[in-house]
């Protein structure tokens, strides 16, 4: 019975660990693919934090992977993911009410006669996982990822050392 206890308790321990692993490499990934704007972007799509209620699709704490396209496929009344530089290139949305083509680059109308040019669009519909972003927004903070993955490997090189240390002196004992 307490062999399959231990078996069970390396199992899990092994479970643990992988998750860990991968939670810990994903949020590395993240941070260094940070693009000017603070937001993590692989290639066309980006990953959005939303940190407030924007609709019926994106509340706040959801993480929402956008995919950038070209604009062609916006209508007007739909809503769209811009950054904003009157506000520190932090990421908005807003519902289109005008389209502009000069053949090509889209450029949208967005709010009261807002002028959002292709450079700032992010995109528009994309997958939004709830409360994810929340959980990110926390493991992408200094804090959270000195907590996540500075401090571990702080405490496992630690314990390395110490186990060098014993087996020197263990060695000495011997001779």
């Amino acid at each position: 019975m307490k062999s399959i206890l231990k078996s069970v308790g390396k199992i899990l321990m092994i479970v643990f660990l992988l998750l860990y692993l991968g939670v810990a490499v994903f949020v590395t990934v993240c941070l260094l693919n940070f693009n000017d704007n603070r937001v993590t972007q692989f290639g066309d799509t980006s990953l959005i934090i939303v940190d407030e209620d924007l609709s019926a699709d994106y509340k706040k704490g959801d993480l929402a992977l956008i995919k950038r396209d070209d604009g062609s496929l916006v209508n007007e009344g739909d809503s769209i993911f811009f950054y904003d530089p009157s506000l520190n290139d932090a990421v908005n949305y807003a519902e289109v009410n005008k389209i502009d083509y000069n053949g090509k680059y889209y450029t949208f109308t967005v709010g009261d006669n807002y002028t959002v040019y292709y450079d700032y669009y992010i995109g528009t519909q994309g997958k939004s996982f709830r409360y994810v972003g929340s959980v990110l927004s926390v493991l992408e903070s200094k804090w959270g990822f000195l907590l996540l993955v500075i401090l571990p490997v702080m405490v496992a090189v630690i314990f390395e050392i110490y186990a060098i240390i014993i087996e020197i002196i263990e060695l000495k004992k011997e001779d």
